[in-house]
């Protein structure tokens, strides 16, 4: 009999590619991982494996039994949900994947009426970026995730994952007072701080600067986004925020903006004051907006768990950016 554990690690090994790479997604040790492997091959009286140098790779058998065991994880993803449908209270438990803005503006009011409304669901929350989180989600390591999508930049379309979009915020650029004055083509000689090579919001920001006319003197690299406001604020760089971080530090189009005093405030593209000493908002070209989805796998996107989060979150964000 095959099992259905193993049949996971299978699964995991066709995603990633390597006994390695399963491993530190799963937390096992390498070795384990290969145990397990070995053991499911003899299980199923098959070559599931073969070498290529130092490489190991699937044969047709081992792909062919992997399509079956994502057919076999869906099963179990229906089974629990019907039995979860059954049950007089919501409980269980929900892993939800969320990026930092989303983590400090949403999750926790998203878990205080989750909490409220089903005491007995147990929602286990990580910070990843949502690169790495949709990957994982494929390989069953989070049920939901809240991931984003920046203008002209999309991600591939997987038929196993089902999209519903949360909302869009506003993308600023953000500036030290004394730089208040110039324009965003006139941001060439200063330093920059973006997020890390390979996430969209560095490709997006990246492809701004080129748009302006200048390749950015990108001085700082951090996912830490309330590093890019403070590194801004000190006046050692320059910078693009989403306005649902901003709002959550009183920085957005909320209660607790201030308008700059000068002539044409008021318009959907005019500059703002942040209300808090040290930075600037300014209009980029064309007002962009990045929108914010959460994506579910398809066998498990009718779970009351999951219908329950996205509906806690979409709350959050409406009271986040009214």
């Amino acid at each position: 009999m095959l099992n259905l554990h193993r049949l996971h690690l299978l699964h995991e090994f066709r995603l990633r590619g390597t006994v390695s790479g399963v491993a530190a997604a799963l937390g096992y040790s390498a070795s384990t991982v290969s145990q397990q492997l070995a053991q499911l091959e003899h299980d199923a009286a098959a070559s599931l494996f073969q070498r290529s140098g130092r490489t190991l790779q699937l044969t047709t058998a081992g792909l062919r039994l992997a399509e079956h065991a994502k057919a076999m994880l869906d099963m179990q993803d229906e089974a629990l949900r019907s039995l979860s449908s059954a049950e007089p209270e919501l409980g269980g438990l929900l892993r939800l994947s969320v990026f930092q803005s989303v983590g400090l503006a949403l999750v926790p009011a998203a878990l205080s009426q989750l909490k409220a409304q089903h005491p007995e669901l147990r929602v286990e929350v990580v910070q990843a970026p949502p690169e790495q989180a949709l990957f994982d989600l494929a390989g069953r390591r989070h049920d939901l995730v809240v991931a984003e999508q920046y203008p002209g930049i999309s991600r591939p379309q997987q038929a196993e994952f089902e999209v519903v979009p949360l909302g869009t915020d506003r993308l600023w650029l953000v500036v030290p007072p004394q730089l208040a004055q110039l324009e965003p083509e006139d941001l060439d000689a200063y330093p920059w701080v973006m997020e890390p090579a390979g996430t969209a919001s560095r490709q997006w920001s990246l492809q701004q600067c080129r748009a302006l006319g200048f390749e950015p003197d990108i001085r700082f690299t951090t996912d830490d986004l309330s590093s890019h406001l403070r590194l801004i604020g000190a006046g050692l760089a320059v910078g693009i925020l989403p306005e649902l971080f901003l709002n959550g530090r009183g920085l957005g189009s909320g209660a607790a903006l201030t308008p700059v005093n000068r002539p044409g405030w008021g318009g959907a593209g005019a500059e703002r004051d942040s209300a808090q000493p040290g930075v600037v908002l300014k209009p980029l070209p064309q007002d962009p907006v990045r929108t914010i989805f959460t994506t579910a796998r398809r066998s498990s996107t009718e779970s009351p768990a999951v219908t329950a989060c996205r509906a806690a979150l979409t709350q959050a964000f409406n009271a986040a950016l009214p």
